[in-house]
């Protein structure tokens, strides 16, 4: 009987400390920004506008004390122009991420950008992302970001 009882509550213990990077609550901070720049490059540099919807989730972490926010960040109706054809651009992409938390972060992530015509996916091109985000550190909500697009930099 006392064995039982040692193995059940065990399994309680196991049962309350949960999984790490368990969402802290099922709010999430959802903000949409607007996003525009100048992708320099070949065949021709292309002038991006739209919005990113930006979906942040405070995440707490069981096995370590650092809190995190969970990301995802997707192009929302990011259309562009070529700047010698005149030739219309789309941009389309989401991207997930696990960040530590900050008062402040700034990510930097890449979106596929192509020409708005039947097959202009295979001839998709890169477009950087420059995102800048501020957090409340207290309930770990988003509550600020900017964003602009440009050329991808390459590693020196």
């Amino acid at each position: 009987m006392k064995s039982a009882v040692v193995v059940l509550s065990f399994v309680g213990a196991l049962a309350l400390a949960g999984r790490g990077d368990a969402a802290a609550t099922t709010l999430a901070t959802s903000v949409t920004v607007p996003i525009s720049g100048i992708v320099n490059g070949q065949p021709e540099s292309v002038s991006l506008s739209g919005s990113l919807l930006i979906v942040s989730t405070f995440v707490t972490d069981s096995t370590l004390t650092t809190p995190k926010e969970r990301l995802v960040i997707k192009a929302v109706n990011v259309s562009g122009v070529g700047l010698t054809s005149g030739a219309k651009y789309v941009a389309t992409g989401e991207d997930r991420l696990l960040r530590p938390l900050a008062v402040s972060d700034h990510i930097d992530i890449m979106f596929p950008f192509y020409p708005a015509t039947p097959g202009g996916s295979r001839s998709a091109r890169s477009a950087m992302a420059s995102i800048t985000l501020q957090f409340d550190l207290l309930s770990g909500a988003l509550t600020r970001a900017t964003a602009t697009f440009s050329s991808p930099k390459l590693p020196s």
